[in-house]
């Protein structure tokens, strides 16, 4: 499974996952939401929750050791056409770039172990409420560690991607776990780095902004249980200017992805 060693060295890392924010092109009229992601459950807000305490008392404390990722990319597509979601070895390549130019400053590695592809008209276009388990049972290589990205045709409504948070058991089987991404979202056609936010959720980031309940404010939800990550709230823009929605408690972290 995903090492709790590295989940707990990224919560505990000061600015864990902070960098140079990139509005996504996606060129003419199409407009995207840049991420989405799954909710997650009971068990891992306690986990975070059991490390946000560690942390406070020193005992999470752990000598920094580089981690390689195994990472499979599986290209679903519904002909042969880059629009088709048919992407080219070369966007790959320049993904896998950007994903270890950004991680890389924590000590994260990430390994192209190998891409397949596959031509279904069913499989490249993902409805509203399907599990990744749908490609994952067909598709999915490696252990619990792998990192799985899955590009599609189209994902449902203006969502660009999704990511699952990891489990602390996930059985002998794990065919839901994984990312899946718009074929758009990958170089040239875009910057690449809409997958920088899903990974973080992948290895058990959260939202920097306040959430958890309905209506979240300063004072009731939760942020990313990183100690010096200022309280506030979601932002409603992509700007990048300095802002702080909760006075008092510090600048927004607008430069990181996973406050979007």
């Amino acid at each position: 499974m995903k090492p709790l060693l590295l989940l707990n060295a990224l919560l505990s890392a000061s600015s864990a996952m902070v960098f140079p924010r990139q509005t996504t092109h996606l060129g003419g009229n199409s407009t995207r939401e840049l991420k989405n992601c799954q909710q997650p459950d009971d068990a891992f807000l306690q986990l975070t929750e059991q490390l946000e305490a560690e942390e406070g008392d020193g005992t999470a404390l752990v000598p920094r050791a580089d981690v390689e990722i195994e990472t499979y990319i599986h290209v679903i597509a519904a002909g042969k056409k880059v629009e088709d979601g048919w992407v080219s070895d070369e966007s790959i390549t320049q993904q896998m770039h950007v994903i270890n130019a950004a991680f890389a400053k924590r000590g994260l590695h990430f390994t192209h172990a190998g891409t397949t592809h596959t031509l279904s008209k069913d499989l490249a276009i993902i409805t509203a409420g399907e599990p990744i388990s749908r490609l994952g049972t067909q598709l999915r290589q490696g252990g619990y560690d792998a990192l799985n990205l899955y590009i599609v045709k189209d994902m449902p409504g203006n969502v660009a991607g999704d990511c699952t948070f990891p489990v602390p058991n996930p059985g002998p089987a794990f065919p839901n776990d994984g990312c899946r991404f718009n074929w758009d979202t990958l170089p040239p056609r875009s910057n690449g780095r809409v997958v920088i936010h899903e990974i973080g959720h992948w290895l058990g980031l959260l939202h920097t902004f306040q959430e958890g309940v309905v209506n979240p404010t300063c004072t009731t939800g939760h942020g990313d249980r990183v100690k010096d990550t200022p309280i506030h709230l979601r932002p409603k823009g992509l700007g990048c200017g300095r802002v702080s929605t909760c006075p008092g408690k510090g600048s927004d972290p607008v430069h990181n992805y996973m406050s979007e």
